[in-house]
């Protein structure tokens, strides 16, 4: 593992993952403390926006973690937030920034082990791929810059309209493999995606 200390931020559901961080805690695993932890009531309440913002200010690495699908406190918020993170993918490969510095992964509130296993080798990864921009090769200054700008631009109301749509044919085929959510989010964001952030990096 590098020496580096990456920043890591996490988004945690309320009802698991960030009940099994609290009970990894109370039963004294150790894992990395490089985690700074956001609570949400659901996963499914990520806007993409945020994760581009974490990174946009300051952080080397994202996590989102929520419950097991089919196990959302909320029925199906937990499949919506796969869309988001296929949207945060999307963006992170046209900016040019590796995909591993963002991951959504599930634990129940009774999955505390399970929670370190993952938070552990997230972060091991973080700091194998060093400060953001550096695995990259891109100035950290101008990759934030342009995360700031992505931010803004996960807002705009035509490309939430078209995650709204993915969304929607996502739970009518109950298709919910990622690489299938993937295509699916890249068939309907592309255009839009293309015109306010540019092409994928190849």
């Amino acid at each position: 593992m590098s020496d580096y200390q990456p920043k890591v931020l996490g988004f945690l559901c309320n009802w698991c993952c960030y009940t099994a961080a609290d009970s990894a805690g109370v039963g004294r695993y150790q894992y990395p403390p490089n985690l700074r932890v956001i609570r949400m009531m659901c996963s499914g309440r990520l806007d993409p926006s945020f994760p581009l913002e974490g990174l946009a200010k300051g952080a080397d690495a994202i996590f989102v973690g929520g419950c097991h699908p089919g196990e959302c406190h909320y029925q199906d918020g937990n499949y919506h937030a796969l869309i988001t993170a296929a949207m945060v993918h999307e963006t992170l490969a046209r900016l040019g920034i590796n995909s591993q510095r963002f991951l959504i992964d599930w634990a129940s509130a009774a999955e505390g082990p399970n929670f370190v296993k993952i938070i552990t080798k997230f972060t091991e990864n973080a700091a194998t791929l060093g400060p953001l921009g550096t695995s990259e090769g891109i100035d950290p200054t101008l990759l934030r810059q342009k995360l700031a700008q992505a931010a803004e631009t996960a807002k705009d109301r035509k490309l939430r309209m078209n995650l709204i749509s993915a969304s929607k044919e996502m739970m009518k085929n109950g298709d919910f493999s990622r690489p299938t959510i993937a295509g699916l989010v890249h068939d309907k964001c592309d255009k839009i995606l293309t015109e306010l952030i540019g092409a994928s990096v190849p």
